[in-house]
């Protein structure tokens, strides 16, 4: 069984989200994810982002650490960040079944990531915030068997 693990480190801001979203496709592509399962990855990891630079960071940036797992035909993509924390049990979850106009703005994010992966796990611990999301079944079986490609530059 082949394990691929990545990590990337930048500035908690929207501007570098194309860097990470390169990253993350780029994770997918090495490890090869399934094309149909890629995006519901890659549309997680941006959401769990973006929350992170509007609420933990409020719009002033500090490290995000995103790494980039596999065990066998899972896939595991951890971020960290040292940004005010929160309890997740406690954000209150969108009503879908409203028409759009009736909707408050926002609030999808968790919605999407619980909906699009198979688990999503948050600790917070000194600082640190960790959010591991895992997606079951990602990797094809032949690419789960092959040694990994060449790395993210």
């Amino acid at each position: 069984m082949t394990v691929l693990k990545r990590e990337l480190t930048v500035s908690g801001a929207t501007a570098n989200l194309p860097e990470i979203m390169s990253f993350v496709e780029a994770s997918c592509q090495q490890a090869g994810v399934d094309p149909a399962l890629q995006f519901d990855v890659q549309l997680a990891v941006e959401e769990a982002c973006c929350n992170v630079f509007e609420h933990a960071y409020e719009g002033k940036g500090g490290d995000l650490s995103v790494s980039f797992a596999t065990c066998g035909r899972d896939i595991a993509i951890t971020l960290r960040d040292h940004g005010r924390s929160f309890n997740p049990e406690q954000i209150v979850p969108p009503d879908t079944g409203l028409p759009l106009e009736e909707r408050r703005l926002g609030g999808l994010g968790l919605h999407l990531m619980y909906k699009l992966m198979d688990e999503v796990r948050f600790t917070f611990s000194k600082g640190v915030n960790k959010l591991v999301m895992v997606k079951r079944n990602a990797v094809s079986t032949a690419a789960a068997d092959q040694p990994p490609r060449s790395s993210y530059a």
